[in-house]
């Protein structure tokens, strides 16, 4: 038979009587019982990824949504040239007929003044503008009948006009001063046709210095008589000037011509800008204008 080691005997009994055992017992029961944890592994180091930071963006707005950063070129409203019947052409009918046309396609009638006052609206309305005048009305005479029944006709179709004033004579009519300053508060436009309805292009050649005269001295009698001064010139025969220098110098923003002046350049200190006159019916013209104002 083997020898049982003595050691191991202790160990035994101490187990089964709950004995104190020495350091060296302890040590072995004590592993044996509770044995050591496993070492605990570090965590991982967590990697992150870089939060990018959320784009902005600037709202710029564009051309076709800011009708003030468009191209300076502006289309001129669809403009019609108007003077007293004669006997050849009825004006009152003819005027008739083409307000009915403009009411039809829902025109709406402007003056220049008016544009002075909004100049975006020759773009925002792009198309949709029209301007009346009506030449030759004398400061000086009572105004031909035919003259008054379009001022009626446009009366009653709430459109304003731009009349184009000669003022040549010292002593203004009571009635039709009394008529001019009744349209200029309803908001109709007074434009200087000149003193003396002279030919500005031939005045140029001749004389320049007297185009500043000849329109000044209009403006004056204007404004004396009907209490407003005229920022546009209607030229006499529709005759331009090569340098507006004399012009621009009465204060004059607007020169109203004949031939072209489909546009003008909105940047500039005046604009020259031109009108169709009647050509046979109010409908063959109104389809001229359209193809000459808004191609």
């Amino acid at each position: 038979m083997s020898r049982v080691p003595m050691q191991s005997v202790l160990v035994f009994l101490c187990l089964l009587t709950g004995c104190a055992a020495g350091p060296e017992t302890a040590a072995i029961s004590e592993q044996a019982i509770f044995p050591t944890p496993a070492a605990t592994l570090p965590s991982p180091t967590p990697t992150t990824t870089p939060v990018r930071p959320t784009p902005t963006f600037t709202l710029t707005p564009s051309l076709s949504s800011s009708p003030t950063a468009r191209d300076p070129f502006r289309v001129t409203p669809a403009t019609i040239m108007m003077h007293r019947s004669n006997a050849n052409f009825d004006s009152v009918l003819f005027l008739q007929e083409l307000v009915a046309i403009l009411k039809a396609h829902s025109f709406h009638v402007i003056t220049y003044r008016e544009i002075s006052a909004n100049p975006a609206i020759t773009t925002i309305e792009q198309g949709r503008l029209a301007i009346i005048t009506i030449d030759d009305i004398s400061l000086q005479y009572p105004m031909a009948p035919s003259v008054e029944a379009m001022i009626e006709i446009l009366l009653e179709a709430g459109y304003p006009a731009v009349l184009g004033i000669v003022t040549e004579g010292v002593n203004p009519d009571p009635l039709v001063v009394s008529r001019l300053r009744q349209l200029n508060e309803l908001g109709w436009e007074i434009a200087t046709h000149t003193d003396q309805h002279s030919n500005l292009g031939l005045m140029e050649q001749s004389a320049p210095r007297y185009i500043f005269t000849e329109i000044s001295l209009s403006q004056d009698k204007i404004e004396n008589a009907v209490g407003v001064r005229p920022i546009t010139l209607i030229l006499p025969e529709g005759q331009m000037v090569n340098d507006r220098t004399q012009i621009e110098r009465a204060g004059i923003v607007w020169i109203v011509g004949i031939n072209g002046g489909n546009s003008y350049d909105s940047t500039r200190d005046s604009f020259y800008v031109g009108r169709e006159g009647p050509s046979g019916t109010a409908a063959l013209t109104f389809e001229i204008m359209m193809r000459r104002f808004a191609p």
